[in-house]
């Protein structure tokens, strides 16, 4: 079984290189990549995404699992081995319903989308953007449609997130959540208005990323091991545990961005 399971890792490890890659070709394409680069570089991002699925949808990682789930029975619940052949299994029940193909197309369709909306907000202009969004919309719907019967159309896309949760139970987090939320806005909206010209003065950018880079080191954020720079809409990317990327954006006139 120790083979299994170590032939097991070897896969996971591998898919895992293939989805750090994937990660920094993101990385890069919101980074540095040139504006006019979204085509090329969603054709290698459909590549690489289709390349990870069919590893991990594989024949051989089912039968890997079907060996492994029983010895994931005899374990500790809450060790690393058992987590892992476990959350595994749940991952590749739902991989193995979904097209490679869409998968493969997905990433390339929310690629070049990703550009289109970067263009699209400089632009200030929604019809840049509308016909790569119907696109995205459509195929989350027919993703969805790869696990029917479901009790809400939003269930599997949850499930991406947070395993096992049902829509009907973020409802119940909401519908408890929104009278209170109700209340507090109308009593904040009944007080006078707070003095915030402070935050539209003039802020030069150079200024803001050395005010940044002192709060990020005084929280403890290694430099040899990440890098900050610019992106349209600031994010965090991690590699491994040894190289995290953290993004920031620069309003001259506006220091909350």
């Amino acid at each position: 079984m120790q083979e299994k399971l170590d032939r097991f890792k070897k896969l996971i490890a591998e898919i895992t290189d293939l989805g750090r890659a994937e990660a920094l070709l993101g990385w890069d394409q919101q980074t540095y990549m040139p504006r006019g680069s979204g085509e090329d570089r969603g054709n290698v991002l459909e590549t690489v995404a289709g390349l990870s699925h069919q590893m991990f949808t594989s024949s051989e990682m089912g039968d890997l699992l079907a060996d492994l789930l029983p010895y994931a029975d005899s374990l500790d619940p809450e060790s690393d081995d058992a987590r892992l052949i476990k959350r595994t299994a749940h991952d590749h029940d739902k991989s193995t319903r979904v097209p490679t193909e869409w998968v493969a197309e997905f990433a390339r369709v929310t690629t070049i989308g990703q550009m289109a909306w970067e263009e699209a907000k400089a632009a200030n202009k929604f019809e840049v953007f509308r016909p790569h969004l119907e696109k995205v919309l459509a195929m989350r719907q027919a993703y969805a449609n790869f696990f029917k019967p479901y009790d809400h159309i939003y269930d599997p896309l949850l499930d991406d997130f947070e395993a096992g949760m049902k829509t009907v139970e973020v409802q119940e987090i909401f519908n408890t959540l929104r009278p209170k939320q109700v209340e507090l806005i109308k009593a904040i909206s009944g007080k006078p208005q707070v003095d915030r010209s402070f935050l539209s003065l003039d802020y030069p950018a150079e200024k803001q990323r050395e005010f940044g880079e002192m709060v990020i080191s005084q929280f403890g954020y290694d430099w040899s091991h990440g890098r900050q720079d610019e992106s349209v809409h600031p994010f965090t990317s991690g590699f491994g545990l040894n190289d995290v990327r953290i993004t920031t954006r620069f309003n001259p006139q506006y220091l909350p961005s």
